[in-house]
């Protein structure tokens, strides 16, 4: 397996704020979370407010971006959960690794592999390829990173990653598997949803996503404002889709300050997809 293996589980308890629960998820659907936990592990605090958040929304996979140190990730999970889930990190990527955990109770796993394709000669990041089964049925799991910034030349960068990841999907979806994508795709303007719109085409895959206002809190100096940075593309058919923590709570024009779980969780909301079978 070329991904390095962390092993996970059910997910930690402590609540940041007030949210309504998710529920359980409904029969044969599956719910899929994709999460950017800024620089995990930045504290103590924000791991455990992270792992609440996610447990509250009782996905089966969960993919995550900013991991910096797998030991600690491993640490982490090993103290707090338990052993139903599993994590596979990538083993390309220097910083911000990506991340997907698995509830093995409800997908066996397959192959893990890390896809160097995307990181375009060192201008991008890799992505990781996770290929799990559930009631015979076979699912790979992208998860992305795309590159950050605002320039001209970052979009083109994330249009060109775009064009990487596609093939991987088509080939997948070709051997007779589902495809989900989960990431962060730092798409920051209009050349960037334009990027997406394509993958979608190119990949047969439906942006879940597209209609949420935003995913994540951008701190500026005029205020704090929502972006929707964070995406799910999937070949199921899509029940429901949203941000969750604060941007479903508080909102995407918070005011003059993020909201507090800006501070202590991450600048990035969740964002949880239901999946019909």
């Amino acid at each position: 397996m070329r991904a390095s293996i962390l092993v996970v589980a059910s997910l930690f308890v402590v609540v940041v704020g007030v949210r309504r629960s998710c529920g359980p998820t409904p029969a044969g659907a599956l719910r899929a979370v994709t999460f950017n936990v800024r620089d995990f592990p930045e504290s103590d605090r924000q791991v455990r407010g992270a792992f609440a958040l996610v447990r509250e929304l009782a996905p089966s996979l969960v993919g995550l971006q900013e991991i910096t140190d797998p030991v600690a990730l491993q640490r982490a999970t090993r103290e707090h959960l338990g052993p139903g889930w599993r994590a596979f990190v990538d083993d390309a990527n220097r910083t911000h690794r990506v991340a997907l955990l698995v509830d093995t109770r409800r997908h066996e796993l397959r192959s893990i592999r890390t896809r160097r394709e995307t990181m375009l000669g060192g201008a991008g990041k890799a992505a990781l390829e996770v290929r799990v089964e559930q009631r015979g049925r076979g699912l790979r799991v992208f998860v992305v990173h795309l590159k950050a910034g605002g320039s001209d030349g970052d979009a083109g960068v994330r249009a060109a990653q775009l064009e990487a990841l596609a093939p991987l999907v088509v080939a997948a979806r070709r051997a007779g598997d589902d495809a989900l994508v989960l990431g962060d795709f730092n798409a920051t303007g209009d050349a960037d949803r334009a990027a997406l719109a394509r993958f979608a085409r190119a990949t047969g895959l439906a942006w879940a996503t597209e209609p949420l206002a935003c995913t994540s809190y951008w701190d500026r100096s005029d205020g704090c404002r929502g972006t929707a940075l964070d995406h799910v593309f999937a070949s199921s058919n899509i029940r429901d889709v949203a941000a969750r923590g604060p941007c479903e709570t508080i909102g995407c024009d918070p005011g003059p300050r993020c909201p507090a779980f800006h501070r202590d969780v991450s600048d990035h909301c969740p964002v949880a997809a239901t999946l019909a079978p």
